[in-house]
């Protein structure tokens, strides 16, 4: 099979109760030499997260959970908790792969269900690029909110003469 995936390893969690879609993913990720483990919770892959400092992709599987607007705010905790690790949401209801940045309060690369092989390698390719963009705008967010340094007040010296 040919592939264009040739980057670090990946190490993923998959968060999915769909077996068609768990079956396709493990084929397609085991065969660019992913690791990976298969949650059907978001307690599961909080625990994974926990016991494997290794993840470095979070795939989530939209349709799974009752799509975005169900999931929002789970997402958007998991993404502030664990800001270093690319996240790939998965959804029929996607009109395209969206490989851009728009979306990375959420996510860092968006796919279409099904996905191909060619759409996944690109992602695994494009997320950590997204997700270090990611982790500047959440570091400068941080750097905002943070409380100012003390001022000390201006203390004129006096000359000794």
């Amino acid at each position: 099979m040919f592939s264009i995936f040739d980057g670090f390893d990946a190490n993923c969690c998959l968060l999915t109760t769909s077996c068609a879609l768990t079956s396709s993913m493990l084929t397609m990720l085991e065969n660019d030499d992913a690791q990976v483990k298969v949650c059907g919770s978001y307690g599961s892959l909080k625990a994974a997260l926990s016991d494997d400092k290794t993840i470095n992709y979070i795939f989530i599987d939209l349709d799974s959970f009752d799509g975005i607007a169900a999931q929002f705010d789970a997402i958007k905790k998991l993404r502030e908790t664990h800001a270093d690790k690319s996240v790939v949401l998965l959804s029929s209801d996607f009109a395209m792969n969206e490989y851009g940045t728009h979306r990375l309060m959420l996510a860092d690369v968006s796919l279409r269900l099904p996905v191909t092989i060619s759409s996944l390698e690109i992602a695994l390719m494009q997320a950590p690029v997204n997700n270090k963009i990611w982790c500047h705008r959440m570091a400068a967010a941080q750097d905002i909110t943070a409380p100012p340094a003390p001022v000390r007040p201006f203390q004129h010296e006096s000359s000794a003469a």
